[in-house]
């Protein structure tokens, strides 16, 4: 059916999706080779803060062309995040160290593109990481962010205090086959 231009939409506060009220706190990690293309979106780490506080998350952004600066962040902020979006950028093919640093946070990363060239060959991270969003633009971002928060407030699935025997709050994937 055709939409009409009579037709009232309900605006929905991204918020009203969630199931809990913790404030999780989720990093967003953009890689080198980024910055032209976080600039091109505009005003980009605001509206990613906007859709954040509308979810009710708090989150910190950082970008960097270098990756020893992303490896100490990773390290400075894992005690207090509770899970990552990252576009590794540049490293995605060959960012072995970055990989490893997110893995042994043991917390939810989810990779994020904003288009799919940069996953035209295999990403590194694909094997290690919890989930993929990629070809939306900064519609990736907010795809990304928002089933984060919904996989964080799931006591099954990455809830922290989950206890559930699928529960992956460690943020290592595991088959739900095995």
């Amino acid at each position: 059916m055709p939409l009409s231009h009579d037709r009232q939409f309900h605006a929905v506060k991204l918020s009203e999706f969630r199931n809990g009220g913790e404030i999780w706190r989720v990093v967003v990690l953009n890689g080198p080779n980024l910055s032209a293309d976080i600039n091109a979106m505009g005003d980009f780490e605001v509206l990613l803060s906007e859709w954040a506080a509308d979810l009710g998350v708090q989150i910190e952004h950082f970008q960097s062309n270098h990756e020893g600066r992303v490896l100490e962040f990773i390290h400075r902020s894992s005690s207090t995040a509770n899970g990552y979006l990252v576009n590794p950028g540049g490293l995605t093919h060959v960012g072995e160290s970055l990989r490893h640093a997110l893995k042994d946070t043991a917390l939810p990363v989810v990779e994020v593109h904003c288009d799919n060239v940069e996953l035209d060959h295999r990403s590194i991270f694909a094997p290690s990481v919890t989930s993929i969003f990629s070809g939306l633009r900064q519609s990736s971002y907010l795809g990304a962010l928002v089933s984060l928060v919904l996989a964080l407030d799931d006591p099954d699935f990455l809830h922290p205090g989950g206890t559930s025997a699928i529960n992956r709050s460690h943020g290592t994937p595991k088959s739900l086959f095995q």
